[in-house]
């Protein structure tokens, strides 16, 4: 999953993304409201996390331009601007959630996973895969009770795949969700990933790859 922090505090953006990269997130930050909206035109994001206070274009103005083009784009607001009419209007504008500053870090990380299982998920908390189980909530997957150890690129590559079950993905679409501006990520190393879950998981997981096309979690 990949998100987009827009805030122009540095070092909280900084924050941010240290505990969402770590939580296996692909993070991309940045601090300026005109940089959002260029970036936000050509990539595709998973989750946005907008502050309202941002130089360039102010964060609602942001949010009514994303909500043009972007319906179900999930937007969580952080700000300052905690007084109810403040938060009525971001509600209004088409924010999903709204955290006021200062905050918990971990507090954003619990409101992110929520987000993202609703919005990816449509509610689901459990997937079950034939005797595989994946935990949407906690980003585990177990095989009879027995958690299986992934790595933080496997488990992003699984999660993308098993949003997208019975739908072709395109390596580069697959990288595309799972890095960031700083990774120099490429589509190759997809197939490494792939090649990595179908020796951890065996006959309990179907990932089928049509060539020149891209892979498929296939399910019955």
């Amino acid at each position: 999953m990949r998100i987009l922090v827009l805030e122009d505090n540095v070092r909280l953006a900084s924050g941010l993304k240290k505990i969402l990269t770590k939580e296996g997130y692909a993070v991309d930050m940045l601090h300026d409201g005109a940089d959002g909206i260029d970036v936000l035109d050509y990539q595709a994001y998973d989750l946005l996390l907008l502050d309202l206070g941002l130089p360039g274009i102010d964060g609602i103005d942001i949010l009514k331009e994303v909500r043009k083009s972007n319906l179900n784009l999930p937007v969580i607001i952080i700000s300052a601007r905690h007084k109810l009419d403040q938060r009525i209007l971001g509600f209004e504008t088409g924010a999903d959630d709204y955290i006021a500053k200062p905050f918990d870090l971990e507090e954003v990380v619990v409101r992110v996973r929520a987000l993202l299982r609703r919005s990816q998920q449509k509610g689901q908390v459990s997937i079950q895969l034939g005797e595989l189980i994946f935990n949407t909530t906690t980003r585990e997957l177990t095989l009879k009770g027995e958690r299986i150890l992934l790595s933080k690129r496997e488990l992003a590559v699984f999660e993308y795949l098993v949003s997208q079950v019975n739908i072709v993905i395109s390596k580069e679409n697959i990288a595309d969700h799972i890095g960031n501006f700083d990774d120099g990520f490429s589509s190759h190393a997809i197939e490494t990933y792939v090649s990595r879950l179908r020796k951890k998981l065996g006959t309990h997981v179907d990932i089928k790859t049509f060539p020149g096309l891209g892979y498929m979690l296939h399910t019955k």
